[in-house]
């Protein structure tokens, strides 16, 4: 009964492809979303270069930022599904096999996972950031002040996320 039991247990680790797929299949949709982001930077670069407005300009720049954050969503979704397939199925050996794999792919520990997911979300964060000082018009030293502030804090941020590494 034992045996049956830790059988069954162990298997019970593939319903993990279930997240898996899911993942790949979001990463990709998410990458069908950055394309049509593409092309419609394209229709506000012509509407820009056309007209020359400062209006057109700052949408293009917020979808330009858009763009960032939509790719580096799907890359957080391909790590994750990369990240449970090795963790409870098994190593990826194409990744293992791959200059490229070896820097992102190779998922030994639920710690690496989450450092390499915290590291991408982070980067995520600054690029929100960025868009929203892009709205902001301070109308005062003190709005000035937190700005300046917030840059410091996301300054330590990657710092910290690097564990004090130049890199």
């Amino acid at each position: 009964m034992r045996i049956f039991f830790e059988r069954l247990l162990w298997g019970s680790r593939l319903s993990v492809m279930v997240g898996v797929f899911s993942c790949v299949l979001a990463a990709l949709v998410t990458f069908v979303m950055g394309v049509k982001d593409v092309l419609h930077m394209f229709a506000l670069l012509w509407e820009y270069l056309l007209s020359g407005s400062y209006d057109v300009r700052n949408d293009l720049v917020m979808v330009l930022v858009e763009i960032l954050d939509t790719f580096l969503l799907g890359a957080v979704l391909l790590i994750f599904a990369f990240g449970l397939y090795e963790l409870f199925i098994r190593n990826l050996e194409p990744a293992g096999n791959s200059d490229t794999g070896g820097k992102i792919l190779i998922i030994s520990s639920i710690d690496a996972l989450k450092s390499k997911l915290g590291k991408v979300i982070l980067m995520m964060l600054i690029i929100k950031v960025f868009s929203f000082f892009a709205d902001i018009k301070p109308s005062s030293a003190l709005d000035l002040l937190f700005m300046g502030g917030t840059v410091v804090l996301i300054s330590l941020a990657l710092m910290f996320s690097n564990g004090g590494k130049k890199e």
